[in-house]
């Protein structure tokens, strides 16, 4: 019995070196549970749990519940108020506008063209990353936006003149300088205005049109996929060089693994959600010559207005587009 206290010492002691081996990082999502980048970030946290027996544990925090905005989410990340997150890159363009490139209209038109344009962009968007104090670990790119309307719009004339909602500052242009007539609203006024008739129709993406249940107000969808924009998660460098160099390596062989299966489920999304659209008496249609050609053009236009604003875009847009064709 006299040597209870010593056992009981060096029990203490192995238990606090236990602890002290587990690593706990909060990374935040703005997305729901049920969206796919969530599902995503959820999974990676799982994964890295199990592979890192349990040394590193990622709490993943979906629809801003840890009060992280957003738009706020490269500033949580540099300062370490959260050591993980999951963001828009164009929310950031407050910022660092160059990450606003990929909102440029018919630049980047689908997951193969994401590829290239991140073989262009990445190693920019690595280096903003490193100067907010943070590591990219993965990139999931959104399905493309396309436009819902009461009548078919597949050609230049049908577009001409509709009222239609526009997501955000370059979708505004862009329906400008395809003839239509953009209004910007915040997503919960979309379904009384299209029901008064304020608004002709809605530019957002499949996901969004059957959340709101689009279907009940319009009866056409034409998949434009004008663009592709991408989220990313990011780590705190202070967090990530805390960790020993087997768990990061761990870390970022699972990135590397799962990136293209988190590229899988954004399709397997669309697919899905463009059903359900047609399921529920949606008629999906596709841009002719007239409007392809406008497209090309505007977009054309707004890649020029933006390498004058943010010049060190130049040399990405134009590599990618060589490497492109566009």
């Amino acid at each position: 019995m006299k040597h209870a206290p010593f056992a009981a010492a060096a029990l203490a002691a192995l238990l606090g070196t236990s602890a002290a081996a587990r690593t706990a990082w909060d990374l935040s999502t703005p997305w729901p549970a049920s969206n796919f980048q969530a599902v995503a970030a959820q999974d990676f946290a799982d994964a890295v749990r199990a592979a890192t027996d349990g040394e590193v544990d990622i709490t993943v925090h979906m629809g801003g519940e840890i009060g992280v905005a957003g738009s706020e989410s490269l500033a949580a990340v540099e300062t370490g108020i959260v050591q993980a997150a999951d963001y828009l890159l164009f929310l950031q363009a407050g910022e660092e506008p160059l990450l606003a490139m990929d909102t440029l209209p018919y630049l980047v038109q689908g997951q193969e063209e994401m590829r290239l344009f991140l073989k262009a962009a990445g190693p920019a968007f690595e280096e903003i990353a490193a100067r907010h104090n943070q590591k990219i670990l993965y990139y999931v790119p959104w399905p493309s936006p396309g436009v819902y309307s009461r009548s078919a719009i597949s050609t230049a004339a049908e577009m001409s003149g509709q009222r239609i909602r526009a997501f955000n500052p370059a979708s505004f242009a862009f329906l400008g300088k395809l003839g239509a007539a953009p209004l910007e609203m915040p997503w919960g006024d979309v379904a009384p205005a299209l029901a008064a008739g304020t608004i002709d129709g809605v530019a957002t993406s499949t996901s969004s049109g059957v959340d709101g249940k689009l279907w009940e107000f319009t009866s056409h969808f034409n998949p434009l996929n004008w663009s592709t924009s991408t989220d990313v998660v990011t780590v705190n460098l202070d967090a990530w060089n805390a960790l020993t160099e087997e768990q990061r390596s761990t870390i970022e062989a699972l990135a590397a693994k799962m990136q293209p299966e988190f590229w899988a489920l954004s399709a397997a999304e669309d697919e899905g959600k463009t059903e359900i659209l047609q399921q529920n008496g949606i008629t999906v249609s596709e841009a002719d010559d007239s409007l392809k050609a406008l497209m090309a053009s505007g977009g054309r236009e707004m890649w020029a207005a933006f390498v004058a604003r943010v010049p060190e875009a130049g040399p990405i847009i134009d590599a990618y587009a060589a490497e492109a064709g566009k």
